[in-house]
């Protein structure tokens, strides 16, 4: 009896000792997250336009998230092109790189994307929303309390007030959870977290997911494949473009983030993409 009952407190003593790891692991990434969100691009001095202007133009209103290759990490370089409409918390402002919403101080291909669409016949104007953070990996955006859900949840809520929610959400992440050796089932269990956390903040948008997980690496097969499966499992989830093929020096100035051409082919295989998702025109 005294053996049993020995067991039974060594067992006890270790759920709740793995339990402490687990919450203090979880509080340890909590608080690198409250970090690097800290960088986040502010606004600062862009241009106030009405957000009532904006919806009265029947726009695509586009969520773009992920981590650096979905923030202002790529290669400065100076563009003729207009300012692009942007939603930041209740406000909304004609913003040029870095994008606020955004960590890096660089450009992105947001930036580009409104004219890339343009040049592939659609004639709605584009509207964005950003939220991007380097480093992280799809457990940060979809974990319990995490502050990046809480942000991503906020950044919908702010969509929403101003009557512009989402008519895609795209998604360019991959890199961190293939650096750190994720499996397909793991990730494809994220993938599924991540739309329902989108569910749970009011988007019932479709879901873009660029296959995006090179990073001084070759592609990584296993996350790929979970990307490529997911439209299976979810029809709300639509494969995005193959980023994944923007390589060398011409394309990525380090070997993981865009230069300026690497920008503009993502835009360009986006805008693509985008448009396979709209109605045809009518004859």
């Amino acid at each position: 009896m005294i053996g049993w009952r020995t067991a039974g407190v060594v067992a006890l003593l270790l759920v709740l000792t793995i339990g402490a790891l687990v919450l203090y692991r979880a509080r340890e990434q909590d608080a690198a997250l409250n970090a690097r969100l800290q960088s986040v691009q502010r606004l600062a001095g862009q241009q106030e336009v009405a957000c009532s202007e904006l919806r009265a133009r029947r726009p695509l209103v586009l969520l773009a998230i992920g981590q650096s290759n979905a923030g202002n990490h790529g290669t400065a370089a100076p563009t003729a092109l207009a300012p692009v409409p942007l939603i930041v918390d209740d406000r909304c402002v004609l913003a040029d790189d870095p994008l606020p919403g955004a960590t890096g101080s660089g450009a992105s291909i947001w930036r580009r994307l409104p004219d890339a669409v343009a040049r592939q016949g659609v004639v709605r104007p584009v509207v964005l929303g950003v939220l991007a953070v380097d480093a992280t990996a799809i457990d940060d955006w979809t974990r319990e309390r995490s502050p990046l859900r809480l942000g991503l949840q906020a950044r919908l809520a702010a969509m929403r007030r101003v009557g512009l929610a989402p008519s895609l959400v795209l998604w360019q992440q991959g890199e961190a959870d293939a650096a750190a050796g994720n499996g397909t089932q793991a990730y494809a269990e994220g993938l599924a977290a991540l739309a329902a956390t989108l569910t749970e903040a009011g988007s019932d948008a479709p879901i873009l997911l660029a296959r995006s997980t090179a990073c001084r690496s070759s592609a990584n097969e296993a996350i790929r494949a979970a990307i490529e499966a997911a439209p299976i499992d979810n029809p709300r989830m639509r494969l995005g473009p193959d980023t994944d093929l923007l390589q060398g020096s011409r394309m990525r100035s380090d070997g993981c983030h865009f230069s300026a051409d690497g920008l503009d082919a993502a835009a360009k295989m986006w805008a693509e993409r985008i448009k396979a998702q709209l109605p045809s025109p009518a004859p």
